[in-house]
C-alpha cells in the first residue's frame, strides 16, 4: 500500500526494471520462439505480454490458485511452448507450399542493420522525452490524476492482490462483493504483478508502468507498424518514433483523463495488433518487411486479441475498424485488377453484404448502457468542433499546427506514392468525423456510430491518433525524399553509415526541423497533464497532503474494521493508503440497501434500530469526516449526509483529527425491540 511521501522517481529504478523486463520479456520469448524477426518480436513482445498476464490471471482464478509468481511463470512457459510449436508448424507448411509454388515466404531481413539501430535510437531518443515531459509535472511517482475513477484504478490491483485474484472475471468484487460479470483488468494484472515482485505500492507501480507504455511499448508498436506499411528504412523508423509521442490526446490526455489507464493500455499495444493484420494482408510482393510470413502473422493476431480484449474493449473495436479498412482496401484492388466487369460486381457485392452484416451486428451487439453514457447534446459549437479537429486539440488541450501540417502532407503523400495503404485515409478521415460528429451534433442518431466508444470526445480521438502518426509519417517521408533530390548527385551517392548522403542529410534536416517545434509540443503536453495532476482545490480528490493525513488516521483503526467515508470528499483513499476497508469504496458504489440506507442515515445508528441493524451487519464501526467535494459532485454530496453528520450524534466519539479529516469510532447502537 502507498506510504505517502516515501518514493521519488529516482528511487523507482528497480521498478523500472522489473516493469520492463514483465513487458517485454514474456512476449520477446514467445515472439522469437515463433520465429518472428528480432525487431518485429520486440514490437510486438507487449501485446503478447499482455496476453499471456491477463488470460494466465482468469486461469488462476478459474482453478482456484492464488495470483502469483507461479501461475505467472506458468503461464509465461505455456506461451512461449505454444509459439515454439506453432512456428515449427508454420515453417513446415510455409516449406510445404513453397515447394508447391503456391506461396512465396517473406526474405530474410537483416537483423542488426542500420533500420534496427535507427528504431532503438529512435525509440530511446523519446523515451527520454516522455520522462523529462511526465517527470515536471508528476513530480513524483506517487502523483494521482485527480479524476473520479483514480480511486478504483489504483484500488482494485490493491484488492486483487490482497484476495488472490486479478481476473477479469473476479476484479469488479472491490466495488461490489457478489458482482460477476466482465471488467478488463490487463492493466491490474500488470501493476499489482509489479507491485508483488518489488514490493512497492500500486500508486507508484502504476505510474511507472504508464511510463514504460508511453514511453517504449507504444513507440515501437508504431515503429514496428510503419516499417510493415511503408518499407524498412531508417527514416520510417525514425519518423515514426518521434511522432508517437508528439500528439497531446495520445499518450499525454489518456494519462489524466478519466483517469483511462485501461483504455492507454489497449492503445499502446494496438499498432502491434495492427501490425499482424498487416501481414496477413500485404500487398503481393510490397513492402519488403512485414512482422512474419501471413502463417505466424495471422497465429499473432488470434494469440493478442484475448490480451486486446482484456486491456480494453475499446481497443479491440479500434482494432477491428482499422483492420476492416485494411482488410477492404485490399479487397477493391483486387476487384479493380480483374479484367472481367462480372468478376468486379461479384466482389463489390460481396463487399455490400459484408458491410451490411457489420452494421447488423453492431445493432444487435449495441450495449444499451454505452449508448445512453455521456450528456447528450453537442459540447462545441460547429466552427469551434472545426478548429480542434484540424488542430489536433480535443478538450482544453493547445493547437498542434505543425503536426496538423506533416498529416496533411501525408495525406497527399499516401494518396500518390503508397497505393497499399490508401486505407489509412479513410481510417483517419473517419475516427475523426466521428469525433466531430460527437462534440458538434451527438444527436441519437450520431450515437448509433459512437457507441462503441462510449460517445466520448477523449475515446474517439484517441482512435484517431494512430492513423495520424502512420500518415504523418508518410509526410515525413517525402518531405525527406523530396530533400534528398536537392543534395548534388556527387555527394547524393556517397555512403553515410550505410545510408546515401542525400537521404542521410534530408533526413537530418526534416527530422531536425521538426524537433524545433518540440518545445512547442512539450508546453501542449505539460499544459494537459498539469490539468488533471495539478488541479484547483475543488477539482482535486486527494492531494499529497490528504492522503499523508489519511494514513496518519489508519493507524488509529483497527485493521479488520469497516471504516464509512462521503467518496467525493476523497476519503475512501483511505483503503490505498492503509488497506482499511471502506463501507462504500467508491462514488459509483453507493447502492440500494444498507449502503444507501447507512450513507443517508449512519448518524442516526444509535437511535433507528433498522439504522443499527444495517450497521451491524456491514460491520462499520468507524467513520470519517471532512473534506472538499469534488466539483462535480452537486446534489450527490447529499447522499452521504447520514455519513457527513456522524459528529453531531451521541452515538460516534470522536478519536482523532488529522488535515481535513476527522476520524470517529462508533460508540452505541439502538437495538430493536
Amino acid at each position: 500500500m502507498l506510504v505517502p511521501g516515501s518514493t521519488s522517481w529516482s528511487g523507482t529504478f528497480v521498478v523500472f526494471l522489473a516493469t520492463t523486463a514483465l513487458v517485454l520479456l514474456p512476449g520477446l520469448a514467445a515472439g522469437l520462439l515463433l520465429r518472428l524477426r528480432p525487431l518485429a518480436a520486440l514490437g510486438l513482445a507487449p501485446l503478447l505480454s499482455t496476453t499471456c498476464l491477463s488470460v494466465s490471471a482468469v486461469f488462476a482464478s478459474a482453478l482456484g490458485v492464488r495470483w502469483g509468481l507461479a501461475p505467472l511463470l506458468a503461464g509465461a512457459v505455456a506461451l512461449a511452448a505454444a509459439c515454439a510449436g506453432l512456428g515449427a508448424l508454420a515453417s513446415r507448411a510455409n516449406g510445404a507450399l513453397s515447394a508447391r509454388g503456391r506461396w512465396r515466404d517473406l526474405p530474410p531481413a537483416p537483423r542488426f542493420d542500420a533500420v534496427w539501430w535507427a528504431a532503438l535510437v529512435g525509440v530511446a531518443l523519446v523515451f527520454v522525452l516522455v520522462l523529462v515531459t511526465i517527470s515536471t509535472e508528476l513530480r513524483s511517482p506517487e502523483a494521482l490524476p485527480q479524476g473520479p475513477d483514480t480511486i478504483f484504478h489504483v484500488a482494485a490491483p490493491q484488492w486483487g492482490l490482497e484476495n488472490g485474484t486479478l481476473s477479469s472475471f473476479e476484479i469488479g468484487r472491490f466495488n461490489f462483493p457478489t458482482w460477476s460479470g466482465f471488467y478488463p483488468s490487463a492493466f491490474y494484472a500488470f501493476t499489482a504483478t509489479i507491485s508483488l515482485l518489488t514490493g512497492a505500492s500500486v500508486v507508484v507501480s502504476s505510474s511507472v508502468f504508464v511510463l514504460v507504455l508511453v514511453g517504449l511499448a507504444w513507440p515501437i508498436g508504431c515503429v514496428v507498424l510503419a516499417l510493415a506499411l511503408f518499407g524498412r528504412r531508417v527514416v520510417v523508423a525514425l519518423s515514426a518514433a518521434l511522432l508517437s509521442v508528439a500528439f497531446t490526446t495520445f499518450p499525454y490526455l489518456l494519462m489524466g483523463f478519466g483517469v483511462l489507464w485501461p483504455n492507454l493500455l489497449g492503445q499502446a499495444i494496438l499498432p502491434a495488433a495492427v501490425a499482424a493484420v498487416a501481414g496477413i494482408f500485404r500487398p503481393a510482393g510490397r513492402p519488403a518487411y512485414a512482422v512474419g510470413d501471413r502463417l505466424r502473422s495471422a497465429v499473432v493476431l488470434v494469440v493478442a486479441v484475448p490480451g486486446l480484449v482484456m486491456a480494453h474493449p475499446n481497443a479491440f473495436v479500434t482494432l477491428c475498424v482499422l483492420a476492416g479498412l485494411l482488410v477492404l482496401g485490399r479487397v477493391l484492388g483486387y476487384a479493380f485488377r480483374q479484367a472481367s466487369w462480372r468478376r468486379r460486381l461479384a466482389v463489390l457485392a460481396g463487399v455490400v453484404a459484408t458491410l451490411a452484416a457489420a452494421a447488423a451486428a453492431s445493432v444487435v451487439l449495441r450495449s444499451a448502457s454505452m449508448f445512453g453514457t455521456g450528456a447528450a447534446g453537442p459540447e462545441r459549437t460547429p466552427s469551434e468542433a472545426w478548429q480542434d479537429l484540424v488542430n489536433f486539440a480535443p478538450r482544453h488541450t493547445r493547437p498542434l499546427p505543425v503536426l496538423a501540417a506533416v498529416v496533411a502532407i501525408g495525406i497527399v503523400a499516401v494518396l500518390l506514392r503508397h497505393r497499399g495503404v490508401r486505407w489509412l485515409i479513410p481510417a483517419l478521415v473517419g475516427t475523426l468525423a466521428l469525433y466531430w460528429l460527437n462534440i458538434a451534433v451527438d444527436t441519437d442518431t450520431v450515437r448509433w456510430l459512437t457507441w462503441p466508444w462510449y460517445n466520448n470526445a477523449v475515446r474517439l480521438h484517441t482512435a484517431a491518433i494512430l492513423p495520424a502518426v502512420l500518415v504523418g509519417t508518410a509526410g515525413l517521408v517525402a518531405l525527406v525524399d523530396l530533400g534528398a533530390r536537392l543534395v548534388p548527385p556527387a555527394l547524393a551517392r556517397r555512403q553515410v553509415l550505410g545510408l546515401r548522403l542525400g537521404t542521410a542529410v534530408a533526413t537530418v534536416v526534416v527530422l531536425g526541423a521538426l524537433c524545433l517545434n518540440a518545445g512547442t509540443q512539450a508546453d501542449a503536453h505539460r499544459h494537459i497533464l498539469h490539468r488533471y495532476f495539478h488541479p484547483k482545490p475543488a477539482d482535486s480528490w486527494a492531494s499529497g497532503p490528504e492522503l499523508r493525513a489519511l494514513r496518519e488516521l489508519s493507524a488509529k483503526v483497527p485493521e479488520d474494521a469497516v471504516v464509512a467515508a462521503n467518496p467525493w470528499n476523497g476519503e475512501t483513499y483511505l483503503y490505498v493508503v492503509s488497506g482499511r476497508t471502506l463501507l462504500i469504496p467508491t462514488e459509483k458504489t453507493n447502492t440500494p440497501g444498507d449502503r444507501q440506507l447507512l450513507a443517508s442515515s449512519l448518524d442516526r445508528v444509535g437511535t433507528d434500530p433498522d439504522v443499527c441493524a444495517a450497521a451491524e451487519r456491514q460491520r462499520v464501526t468507524y467513520a470519517i469526516t471532512g473534506g472538499q467535494p469534488f466539483s462535480w459532485a452537486g446534489d450527490r454530496v447529499r447522499e452521504y449526509v447520514g455519513i457527513d453528520q456522524v459528529g453531531s450524534s451521541p452515538a460516534w466519539r470522536r478519536v482523532a483529527a488529522a488535515g481535513p479529516f476527522t476520524l470517529y469510532e462508533r460508540v452505541a447502537c439502538a437495538q430493536s425491540g
